[in-house]
């Protein structure tokens, strides 16, 4: 693989929230692999990029989406969503489950979701659309599963199981709590369908109590998908749980300010993420990662560049995936992004604190440069990237 050297970054945010800037201009990139970070770099690279100035921030992790078939998506008959989100800044998927294949029974039976968890992530294996890693074949929890299904999973590398049609009238029996017994002892992580029903209708209700019988790892969109338990039960996962919870774009936006707020008390911020719960009823939004760090940085008041990593590093950690950070060794995942022409911003980080999205000007996903000169998804930024060939 190429080599390239990235020079004159205005600003580097790492997605790490204890030390979420760092202090350097430059990165090499090489093998995929960012190889070294720093001031003033000169190592002989194939690609030069100059930053002119721009900020660079790890590629954007999208926490909760719905992919079905290729790039092709049932829930909106759309083509090509998953290249808009990548001109969006998002290099990697995370699925919460597919959903939305044409004719799939809901809820699916046990046979039938372990098969589509089985099929879908062989398939997202084998294609990257736009060099953009699907993390796909999240298992649907039904009952009836047997603890051969969970080695299964993990045999093929499938690394989160979700409840979201399981009937927890059943918990008495324990199933529910094998499953997750069965998923941690395999370094699974549990995700739940959390809020009211679903566009499917057939999803669970689940508040405070069913998060607290089932113990899951991620709180799936806690502000609403579309929407939310009652505010009370969402204070009450943020102080007496240690799970971490996502905020979305389908969700509600009342809710996600006073999310923000109870995490502010607690310092929490580590346990947010950031999705789209997308494509769905919502529909598809190229932009919606951005939409929602713009949200939070603003009107939440939280640091721009803190609220990054609830997009990025947060995300990587939580997933147990190697992604969202800057940093020596780290896939050289990345986005260079500035104010747009016109914003009365200074600079990427301060359109976000503005409320204002920034434009994009670059993306590279494991070393590849997959945009170039600036997004089809964004305005232009005032200034853009530029690379030349050495």
């Amino acid at each position: 693989m190429s080599a390239i050297l990235i020079k004159n970054i205005g600003t580097l945010v790492t997605g790490k929230l204890e030390s979420p800037l760092r202090q350097a201009d430059s990165i090499f990139i090489q093998d995929g692999l960012i190889r070294a970070i720093g001031n003033g770099l000169s190592h002989a690279a194939d690609q030069v990029v100059d930053a002119n100035g721009i900020t660079a921030i790890p590629g954007l992790i999208d926490s909760h989406s719905h992919p079905s078939i290729g790039e092709y998506t049932p829930a909106q008959n759309s083509l090509g969503w998953i290249t808009n989100y990548m001109h969006g800044g998002v290099t990697s998927l995370i699925s919460a489950g597919e959903l939305h294949l044409p004719g799939l029974p809901l809820p699916p039976d046990a046979r039938t979701a372990l098969s589509v968890a089985i099929v879908t992530k062989r398939c997202y294996d084998n294609l990257r659309p736009s060099g953009v890693k699907v993390h796909a074949g999240t298992l649907l929890l039904v009952p009836g599963l047997t603890e051969k299904d969970f080695d299964e999973i993990q045999s093929l590398g499938i690394k989160l199981v979700k409840f979201i049609f399981y009937d927890y009238s059943l918990l008495p029996s324990g199933e529910a709590e094998r499953y997750v017994t069965w998923a941690h002892a395999r370094g699974i992580k549990v995700k739940i369908h959390s809020g009211g029903v679903s566009r499917s209708g057939v999803s669970q209700v689940a508040g405070f109590e069913i998060v607290q019988k089932i113990k899951p790892d991620i709180i799936g969109h806690i502000t609403g998908g579309p929407i939310p338990m009652p505010e009370e039960d969402m204070i009450r996962i943020v102080n007496e749980t240690s799970c971490y919870a996502e905020i979305c774009s389908s969700g509600n936006y009342r809710l996600a300010l006073s999310l923000i707020r109870a995490v502010k008390v607690r310092n929490s911020f580590d346990r947010i993420l950031i999705g789209t719960d997308t494509p769905g009823g919502t529909g598809v939004i190229p932009r919606g990662i951005l939409r929602e760090i713009a949200f939070i940085s603003s009107v939440g008041e939280v640091a721009p560049e803190k609220t990054i990593c609830m997009a990025t590093g947060n995300v990587g950690r939580a997933h147990d995936l190697n992604l969202g950070i800057l940093e020596e060794g780290r896939p050289a995942d990345l986005v260079l992004l500035h104010k747009i022409t016109g914003s009365v911003a200074k600079d990427a980080l301060d359109s976000f604190a503005k409320g204002d999205l920034p434009g994009i000007s670059y993306v590279i996903i494991d070393g590849e440069v997959r945009v170039a000169g600036r997004s089809q998804q964004t305005p232009p930024p005032e200034r853009i990237a530029s690379q030349s060939c050495c």
